[in-house]
């Protein structure tokens, strides 16, 4: 199956900025499934509203953009082909985990901006500007354990589908 961005559907179609895990996650508008980053959505709500620059589609009561759906098949992919966030393996035992500020403190957040790996402490010494986007990576954890149940069900039903095709 062919990746994400060999598709050309790994940037935002507003923008055209590619998507990350930072500003320009990828989320989903609800009313018409189509995908854009996290600022452009933040610059086109308006009064609570979003009209979806690809299909004019009208989408209500957004208190917040941060809440709409992430693009989580995106999101896995950015995510595993990321030099940094690829090699985090929180199953490890051995100290390789740790913050290297912070000897004793696990490092699990990942600031965007500045592309560095550290514990909690740290986000309030060195990553506690506006512009700095901390990521915990326990949650980019569960997305790709959530990816990966989707992909497993979906694979099962095609598996399934061909077989009923094939008798």
């Amino acid at each position: 199956m062919l990746s994400y961005s060999a598709r050309r559907l790994d940037s935002c179609q507003n923008c055209a900025n590619k998507f990350n895990i930072g500003e320009r996650i990828p989320r989903i508008l609800v009313n018409c499934g189509h995908t854009l980053c996290t600022k452009c959505l933040e610059s086109l709500c308006v009064n609570f509203r979003i009209r979806c620059i690809i299909c004019s589609k009208l989408i209500k009561n957004i208190d917040n953009v941060e809440k709409l759906p992430l693009n989580i098949n995106i999101l896995h992919e950015i995510a595993d082909e990321d030099p940094m966030l690829c090699k985090v393996d929180f199953e490890c035992e051995d100290n390789s985990q740790l913050c290297k500020q912070h000897s004793e403190r696990m490092a699990h957040f990942f600031c965007s901006v500045h592309r560095t790996i550290f514990c909690r402490e740290c986000i309030k010494i060195d990553h506690n500007d506006p512009s700095c986007f901390v990521v915990d990576l326990y949650e980019i954890l569960k997305m790709k354990n959530v990816y990966m149940q989707n992909y497993e069900s979906n694979m099962g039903q095609i598996n399934k589908s061909l077989k009923k095709k094939s008798k």
